[in-house]
């Protein structure tokens, strides 16, 4: 009986919802996809460097505006480089990672929601 219990802790202490999972996931892939294509720039706290590039530990920018600066950058003032190679579920994963690193929401930005926001670009 005690190794039963042993077996089963585990077991009650993994149990998380499909959507507790797939937030994880997105969150963990983006936080690499972050580190391969964002950090350089904006440092691994989100800090920037002074005027040159801007800080997004406190952003404001709507997930869909996320998504399409994050797609097609952004010319003149403010420059940052378009990342054409992203698809969407790459996207989605770089928007969910921001937005619970640094914007307290702890919340799966869909794939769905990214393909609607890139269509709708500016």
């Amino acid at each position: 009986m005690k190794y039963l219990l042993i077996l089963l802790v585990p077991f009650f202490f993994s149990c998380q919802s499909k959507e507790e999972i797939t937030q994880q996931q997105y969150a963990v892939e983006g936080m690499a996809l972050y580190k391969t294509h964002c950090e350089n720039c904006h440092q691994a706290d989100g800090s920037g460097l002074r005027d040159l590039y801007p800080s997004i530990q406190k952003t404001n920018v709507s997930p869909e505006a996320l998504a399409c600066l994050l797609k097609n950058g952004k010319k003149g003032n403010g420059f940052m480089p378009a990342n054409p190679k992203l698809q969407a579920l790459d996207i989605a994963e770089l928007v969910t990672y921001i937005r619970e690193k640094w914007g307290g929401k702890k919340r799966v930005y869909p794939v769905d929601s990214v393909k609607i926001a890139l269509q709708n670009c500016r």
